[in-house]
């Protein structure tokens, strides 16, 4: 079905002639549409295929520095090389001390080192 017959716009009420209006101009900007997906399109000619663009190099792995008091979950996470769910399970197994500054959760650096020198080792 295309489109609405005057049986069913006169059966709607509250109708504005804008919404209409706007529906005959969308039609005709896909009947365009399709008429463009139509037409196969040719295969580019060697002479103007470009060159992909060079990626831009990858940075460098953030370093930690051993300095500080206190990480972020993302960079607790970071530095053991572990996953945020593991801190985040082991936060709430009360592993460590956490400290919550406004809306972000700090791990204190010593209280880190020490759950993790605790972990098993093979």
């Amino acid at each position: 079905m295309r489109g609405l017959g005057d049986f069913q716009r006169a059966q709607m009420k509250h109708r504005d002639q804008r919404v209409f209006v706007l529906c005959q101009h969308l039609r005709a900007a896909i009947d365009v549409f399709e008429e463009i997906a139509s037409v196969p399109h040719g295969e580019p000619r060697p002479t103007e295929v470009a060159p992909p663009p060079p990626s831009p190099p990858s940075p460098p792995p953030r370093e930690l520095p051993a300095e500080k008091l206190a990480y972020t979950v993302k960079e607790a996470a970071i530095a053991l090389g572990l996953g945020k769910t593991t801190l985040y399970a082991a936060m709430k197994a009360g592993a460590f001390k956490v400290v919550k500054l406004g809306n972000r959760t700090l791990i204190p650096s010593d209280g880190l080192r020490a759950w993790f020198e605790s972990l098993p080792t093979r």
